[in-house]
């Protein structure tokens, strides 16, 4: 079986697209019924891929996992999950076969907090009161860590992390795209932005968080290829993808991505160009000196940044989970037990605004936990322990890429760049996990935690990398 899966060839032959065709064309036909039309451009895409390199398919993969996923129809979600990860299984196992001897190496401080973080996601289910309602959600965590391995294991050189990343920009340029185009199609007129009742606009996914995250994992990397490159028509093309991304923030309204991005851009300028980084600190804070002394730029600043609506519920989401680590201090109430013990807890009478607020929030997520922080969520679902483990998920991650920065500091000036550019992306994150309580590890969320792991899977390669890796091949990506 190993050699069999060694000797696989993914360029097509007659019978290979014969065979392929008749599956795929029958399928969704069983499965979509009257929606077959939407599968065209997926079979489409998929014809494609075997024409083309693995590195297409690999691109492919992620831009249909966190664009086709969200609130789009439930079976066509399962039919692109089907299509990408058969189709990630096919380039492991012809890259690796069953040989689990040839399989990548990760850091053992990773293994052990990944063993640990099972350990006390199961000791607290067995403690809970529900002692049921976490298994599901164990499961898909565990799934969820099989696939950002087999992302981290596709990693053969620096053009493959270039590849991923290439990737997510598109996915940032789709929803930006969409978020204006939903913008438009409610009504609205540009005058409406800065309106105090403008709703917030979301695109793919009713989740603002999660949608604006891939801008804030692309914005360090294009900052980095801005600062790098010298050639004014590829510069050109970077301030575009900025300006565009701007613009989606500006339509999301999301404080906690314009936040994420202001820790990853200072981290960009402050390693890579510190006078400048002084420079441009003391610039933006005169402008918001202005902004803030002049009565219509004030109203304007603080209309955008919705200053009246405070932290837009989270200090009562936050009251809601503290009163629960209270009672449930050490082990807390149990992985998926929360959409349970919520009410319990509840501070406002059903029938009022926050009650129907947080009534509202329990049914879009479907009873998950909406802590709106990271470690409150750890530590409201497995108590001490598992804040503890929320704790050292950022030390690890710091641990890893500071070491990084160091070995990789006097090598080759793209490659320091990119992993500078990758190390303030996941800091990005982490700074927006105070604040949301996605894109870290929210139980195996592909669409919410993946651009994390994908990042972290990067570092980790140059991490455990001999330096020989800074012979880098040109691509789109932060090429010279």
């Amino acid at each position: 079986m190993m050699d069999l899966f060694k000797t696989l060839d993914l360029k097509p032959t007659k019978n290979h697209i014969f065979l392929i065709l008749s599956i795929l064309l029958s399928l969704p036909t069983i499965v979509m019924g009257e929606k077959i039309i939407i599968t065209f451009p997926i079979l489409l895409i998929i014809m494609l891929s075997f024409i083309f390199e693995e590195k297409f398919i690999i691109a492919i993969i992620i831009i249909s996992l966190f664009t086709l996923l969200g609130e789009v129809d439930k079976t066509l979600r399962s039919l692109v999950h089907f299509v990408d990860f058969t189709l990630l299984g096919i380039i492991f196992l012809k890259m690796y076969g069953l040989d689990f001897k040839s399989f990548p190496q990760l850091p053992k401080s990773l293994l052990i907090f990944i063993s640990l973080y099972f350990s006390v996601m199961i000791l607290s289910s067995v403690l809970s009161k529900y002692p049921f309602a976490g298994v599901s959600l164990i499961s898909q965590q565990l799934a969820f860590f099989v696939v950002a391995f087999v992302f981290y294991s596709l990693i053969k050189n620096v053009n493959d992390i270039k590849n991923y990343f290439d990737a997510i920009i598109i996915v940032s340029c789709i929803v930006v795209t969409v978020l204006i185009i939903t913008f438009f199609n409610e009504g609205y007129d540009l005058v409406s932005i800065i309106s105090k009742n403008r709703a917030r606009v979301s695109a793919l996914t009713g989740n603002i968080e999660a949608a604006t995250n891939f801008i804030v994992v692309s914005f360090p990397i294009v900052i980095a290829s801005l600062l790098l490159k010298k050639n004014s028509q590829k510069r050109k093309i970077f301030w575009f993808l900025l300006f565009y991304f701007f613009i989606g923030l500006t339509l999301a309204m999301s404080r906690s991505a314009i936040f994420g991005i202001l820790i990853s851009t200072s981290i960009l300028f402050f390693i890579l160009k510190r006078n400048l980084f002084y420079k441009l600190f003391l610039y933006l804070f005169s402008i918001l000196l202005l902004f803030l002394l002049i009565q219509p730029l004030a109203e304007i600043t603080f209309f955008f940044f919705r200053v009246e609506e405070g932290l837009s519920a989270r200090e009562q989401t936050w009251s809601l989970s503290l009163n629960i680590i209270r009672d449930h201090f050490l082990f807390g109430i149990g992985p998926g037990a929360y959409k349970y013990e919520m009410f319990n807890y509840f501070p406002y009478m059903l029938n009022d605004w926050w009650g129907q607020l947080f009534i509202y929030y329990h049914e879009v997520t479907n009873g998950a936990n909406f802590s709106h922080n990271f470690f409150l969520t750890f530590f409201t679902d497995m108590g001490l322990l598992g804040l503890i483990i929320a704790v050292t998920l950022p030390v690890l991650y710091f641990k890893i890429s500071l070491s990084t920065l160091r070995k990789y500091k006097n090598e080759s000036t793209e490659i320091y760049y990119l992993i500078v550019a990758l190390f303030a992306a996941g800091v990005s994150i982490i700074a927006r996990n105070f604040f949301n309580s996605i894109g870290l590890l929210f139980y195996g969320g592909i669409t919410t935690d993946l651009p994390f792991w994908i990042i972290f899977g990067g570092l980790i390669y140059f991490y455990q990398a001999p330096l020989s890796v800074r012979n880098v091949i040109n691509d789109p990506v932060l090429d010279s």
